[in-house]
């Protein structure tokens, strides 16, 4: 025991002699307090962020996912799921074989996933950071991706388990590098690495990353004897590239493809403002109502501030500059994943971030603990804080979406949420069966709320019917096409959707009709017989009645 002991202490002393290059990496002590779990108890303050909303409901993308899952349920693995970009066989078709099925009456399952992958996320991130850091600091760094306001949409919405999944898995490949265990663990890194670049080729930069990581840590190209040494690590890397590259060759001749700008110029000025803003994003602040945000914008500067005056100090001084390969390597992780976000502009949406924040932990997180331990407890308290105070999911339903930097955030996600799941319900309840072909038209429908239906997927995928059709109510013209369903949606309600009664519907396209042929006393008499006729309150569809009934008010005989 006292052997052991000595060697450990030797090595860690080894590990911190100024002058002696890039710190060897120690293989961290079994820990005697559960330090992980803090990582289950992170979850608390991102669901206590994410309250009022209707988490997993499939809306927008997903439903383009599962009505080509409706078509075919063993989709082509080589091709883009039915979008318009990328070839993501891990994050779309498996993720969505597995639990689409399930997702449009069981929204519960797509957070609970979620949940435990952030939980992989953490337990990764952890193992990783104890490598350089004793548990307490390990679990701090440990939080990063669960107490950011990205990581709200990868709680709510399914189709951020692309993200998400790349994020898991790379770290994971990242951890199996640093645990230098054999043949096993290189074919589980190597293995990782390959399932995070099928979730999402953003999780690219996790080949160089893997010889790099045994290049520093068995400071030659042998390696030790029974690890693995950054010749195999790089052929391995080398390997998966190939398989990856080679995937890619075939999907792009099925459809898929990669985002090239819109035609664009990317300029430095666009890749700093991306730097900046992802930055922000991961610093929690675009979830912030406006009072907040500046105080803790100025918060976050001022501990960036202490750090780099803490630095300069002879012992931290030395301590970065050992630790700087590491650093280093971290910033280039983020800088090499966000940047290439430029080509999306002017599309931005922070869940984006997921996998560069991986980077940005250990640059900015590792930068404070080695500048001053206690900055890193002070860097998750202000992102707790600002998951604590970021404004919750919209619990009614606004005429317009909340404005923000994201075209597709939070906010905007969960409102979408609201009013397809309103739907459904109203749908699934009111009427369980469609005839096929049938025809679901709807009036009113509040802003920006088409792109959650998917054009006809959603429907399609509720009834399973692929010949259902859902469009617009079309005005005038619309009396008289065909309707097997109308719905109007309400402002202001936790629930926007409303049936029209079928009866109401008729008498009302009457009453019309009767107007037209200057029968005003009996468009009166059937407009108020199809004001009668909607049990369900619905105010939308009342006021409609009660303007028609004021237009033709002048037409009718005295005292009418």
């Amino acid at each position: 025991m006292t052997r052991a002991r000595d060697h450990r202490r030797r090595a860690r002393s080894a590990a911190r002699t100024p002058g002696s290059g890039a710190p060897r990496a120690v293989p961290p002590r079994p820990d005697r307090r559960p330090w992980w779990l803090l990582g289950a108890l992170a979850i608390l303050p991102l669901l206590w962020a994410s309250r009022s909303a209707v988490l997993g409901t499939p809306v927008a993308d997903d439903y383009l996912f599962l009505a080509l899952l409706q078509r075919d349920p063993a989709p082509d693995v080589f091709g883009p799921m039915g979008a318009a970009y990328y070839w993501r066989p891990v994050g779309r078709q498996l993720y969505y074989v597995l639990l689409g099925p399930w997702l449009p009456d069981n929204a519960w399952l797509g957070p609970l996933v979620a949940a435990l992958l952030l939980l992989a996320l953490y337990a990764a991130l952890y193992r990783i950071a104890r490598h350089g850091f004793p548990p307490p600091l390990a679990a701090a760094l440990a939080s990063f991706p669960l107490l950011a306001e990205p990581a709200r949409v990868l709680l709510a919405w399914p189709s951020a388990a692309q993200h998400l999944l790349g994020a898991v898995f790379a770290a994971l490949a990242v951890e199996r590098a640093l645990a230098a265990r054999g043949r096993g663990g290189l074919l589980a890194g190597a293995a990782a690495a390959l399932l995070a670049l099928l979730s999402n080729e953003a999780a690219v930069v996790v080949l160089p990353a893997l010889p790099l990581i045994a290049w520093f840590r068995a400071r030659s190209r042998a390696g030790r004897p029974g690890v693995p040494g950054p010749a195999r690590w790089g052929a391995a890397a080398l390997v998966v590239a190939a398989l990856w590259a080679a995937g890619y060759a075939i999907a792009r001749a099925h459809g898929s493809a990669l985002p090239v700008g819109g035609g664009r110029g990317v300029s430095w000025r666009d890749v700093d403002a991306i730097l900046a803003q992802s930055l922000v994003s991961q610093l929690g602040h675009e979830g912030l109502a406006p009072p907040w945000s500046a105080p803790l914008l100025l918060a976050a500067g001022l501990l960036a501030a202490v750090a780099v005056a803490l630095s300069f100090r002879r012992t931290a001084r030395a301590r970065i500059v050992r630790a700087l390969p590491v650093l280093l390597g971290g910033y280039a992780w983020f800088v090499a994943t966000a940047a290439p976000l430029a080509l999306l502009l002017p599309d931005w949406n922070g869940w984006r971030t997921t996998i560069p924040s991986l980077g940005l932990a250990v640059a900015l997180g590792g930068w404070l603990a080695l500048a001053w331990r206690p900055l890193v407890f002070g860097l998750a308290g202000l992102r707790l804080v600002a998951l604590l105070l970021a404004q919750p999911a919209p619990a009614v339903v606004t005429d317009v979406p909340a404005a923000g930097p994201s075209s597709f955030s939070f906010a905007r996600i969960t409102r979408l949420q609201r009013i397809v799941e309103s739907t459904r319900r109203t749908l699934k309840a009111e009427v369980p069966r469609l005839p096929r072909h049938g025809v679901v038209r709807y009036g009113e429908l509040v802003l920006l709320a088409e792109v959650g239906f998917n054009g006809a997927n959603a429907l399609r995928v509720w009834y399973g019917d692929t010949t259902l059709v859902w469009r617009g109510f079309g005005g005038r013209a619309g009396l008289h096409e065909r309707t097997d369903v109308y719905v109007e949606f309400e402002r202001e309600r936790p629930w926007p959707a409303m049936r029209i009664e079928p009866e109401a519907f008729r008498l009302y396209r009457e009453a019309y009709d009767a107007g037209l042929a200057g029968r005003f006393d009996d468009a009166d008499s059937l407009l108020v017989a199809a004001r009668r006729a909607q049990r369900r309150e619905a105010p939308r569809f009342y006021a409609l009645v009660d303007s028609c009934r004021a237009g033709i008010a002048p037409a009718l005989p005295p005292g009418r």
